[in-house]
């Protein structure tokens, strides 16, 4: 399923901050082609989105970035499991356009803890309100 598919705005808004990002890579997929069937934004410590790509999943971190892995189990607001989760690359604020091009090539191994989610003055803050559409 391809289309408008984008995530709903999170009654929290400190996770809802990071709507905007998965916007932009919500809307990049779209535009390439890459077939997804649900987004969403989970909850929080750390903030992170889910993107269903059929038996897969593509799990977003503001600790990890991408994690790809085959979908065990998740819905909004309950966090999602994978099995043999792989990092996709690109650093936990990855290019939009760079994660659709990613998926195809994963760099493997286990996920790598990029940044701390409690690091509050690190300006990830700041580089995810480049993404804020509102």
């Amino acid at each position: 399923m391809t289309g408008d598919i984008r995530p709903l705005p999170h009654p929290d808004p400190f996770v809802d901050v990071t709507r905007g990002y998965i916007t932009a890579v919500a809307d990049e997929f779209t535009d390439r082609g890459v077939r997804f069937a649900d987004v969403w934004l989970d909850p929080s410590d750390p903030r992170d989105a889910t993107f269903v790509l059929g038996l897969k999943a593509l799990v977003w971190n503001e600790s990890d970035g991408f994690v790809l892995g085959d979908f065990v189990s998740g819905e909004p607001g309950v966090r999602t499991v994978l099995r043999d989760p792989v990092r996709l690359g690109g650093g936990v604020l990855a290019h939009p356009g760079e994660v659709a091009g990613r998926l195809a090539e994963p760099e493997g191994g286990a996920p790598v803890r990029l940044r701390s989610f409690t690091d509050g003055h690190d300006g990830f803050e700041d580089a995810l309100t480049r993404y804020d559409r509102r």
